[in-house]
């Protein structure tokens, strides 16, 4: 017995390892963060932790709402007109899911291994950064994403995310204040003028707007507002790359044609509306797992709307794949995930609900839980968020 106890012991630390890999892998490595996360699984199995399950979803209601959403698009695969095997890939892209649960579970009560996670993090977004600005500056080679390791609207999202944190560093930190704003106006400015992703640049607006709310008194949030405002401003004015991207969307809505628009706003309209026809032709359980391109095709048959395998909206995907019963569980697991924030002490507490609010508002504009990078960071950064010691799991004023 004490052999296997001492297995189970070794599965789980393996198990931490491989989750606090997969955190820093996830901002600039897909395939190192897949396998690290895969192995954080196998080691979760054979940890003997998934035992506990029913305690900890018992305990921790967003783990429920994850695990719920999973099992739903599990048995989607069996009712949709998609092969099975294409239903199957589609249900693989929402494993992140499962990796909340596995997370919250390996974890449980180690708040000191939390937080080595969330610093790996932070350092992998480092890494994103870094490189960013040497592919700029030429000092390494580009690559197939311009200037950045992964796609621009992945990156421009971890950008806005390492700003959010670096500035909450800096409140919490007198003696390294200066090196966590030096590292928040690196990422501001790598996100405003080299990054061109509107979608990074839309977060980190709300997400300045969030930390005003949680850090400062309302007696000095409309002086600080009044100062963010001017610094926009004089970002609109001097990059090029915002104000360009600015002007873009401005004309996109402007100048959009229902089925004709080859815009990135344009096709998104485009799809939202087509998703808000197949919600309406099954909206209780929807089409099934992986069933958008199929059906979507279906649909938009003699038109001259572009098919896509997602709306780039991850409310209408889950609904169209999942109905009503879907989008209800992800919402749920949104506000679970939130509410829990409020038992956590600070930072803890903003930083979660900084990762719930980006997530919130980037699944307007995007599929980010279809999506691999922006869903690993969700699901294994706010599970490593929302471990706290039991002495720690009380309401504390801000």
């Amino acid at each position: 017995m004490q052999s296997v106890s001492r297995f189970c012991h070794r599965a789980n630390s393996c198990g931490i390892f491989f989750v606090v890999l997969s955190c820093l892998f996830i901002p600039f490595s897909t395939s190192l963060m897949g396998a690290t996360a895969t192995l954080a699984l196998v080691c979760w199995v054979f940890s003997g932790e998934i035992r506990r399950l029913p305690q900890l979803l018992a305990s921790q209601p967003a783990a429920l709402c994850a695990l719920a959403l999973f099992a739903l698009l599990a048995i989607g695969v069996f009712y949709g007109p998609t092969d099975s095997d294409d239903a199957l890939s589609v249900l693989k892209k929402y494993r992140e899911l499962v990796y909340l649960v596995m997370v919250l579970s390996l974890f449980r009560d180690n708040e000191g291994a939390a937080r080595v996670a969330e610093d790996a993090f932070i350092a992998g977004c480092v890494v994103l950064m870094t490189a960013s600005y040497g592919i700029y500056f030429e000092l390494l080679p580009p690559g197939k994403f311009g200037h950045s390791l992964v796609y621009h609207i992945t990156h421009s999202l971890f950008m806005a995310m390492l700003s959010f944190w670096a500035l909450h560093r800096a409140f919490a930190s007198r003696v390294a204040m200066l090196p966590w704003l030096a590292l928040f106006m690196l990422a501001s400015a790598n996100l405003f003028y080299i990054a061109p992703g509107r979608t990074g640049m839309l977060l980190y607006l709300t997400l300045l707007a969030l930390i005003l709310v949680q850090r400062l008194s309302w007696k000095k949030w409309l002086p600080a507002a009044m100062l963010a405002v001017a610094a926009v401003a004089a970002i609109y004015v001097t990059s090029g790359n915002f104000s360009t991207r600015v002007h873009e969307a401005i004309e996109e809505v402007r100048t959009y044609q229902a089925d004709s628009s080859r815009t990135s706003l344009g096709m998104r309209f485009d799809w939202w509306r087509n998703s808000l026809q197949l919600i309406t032709e099954k909206p209780l359980l929807g089409h099934g797992t992986g069933s958008f391109k199929t059906v979507q095709e279906k649909l938009i048959e003699g038109s001259e709307t572009q098919s896509t395998d997602n709306p780039h909206n991850e409310y209408l995907m889950l609904t169209v794949q999942g109905g009503l019963v879907a989008l209800a569980l992800f919402i749920a697991l949104l506000v679970t995930q939130l509410a829990a924030s409020l038992r956590l002490a600070p930072p803890r507490r903003h930083l979660l609900q900084g990762v719930v609010v980006a997530m919130a508002v980037g699944c307007l504009m995007n599929s980010f839980l279809f999506d691999s990078h922006p869903g690993h960071f969700f699901a294994i950064v706010s599970a490593v968020l929302l471990v706290s010691s039991p002495r720690k799991n009380v309401l504390s004023p801000r």
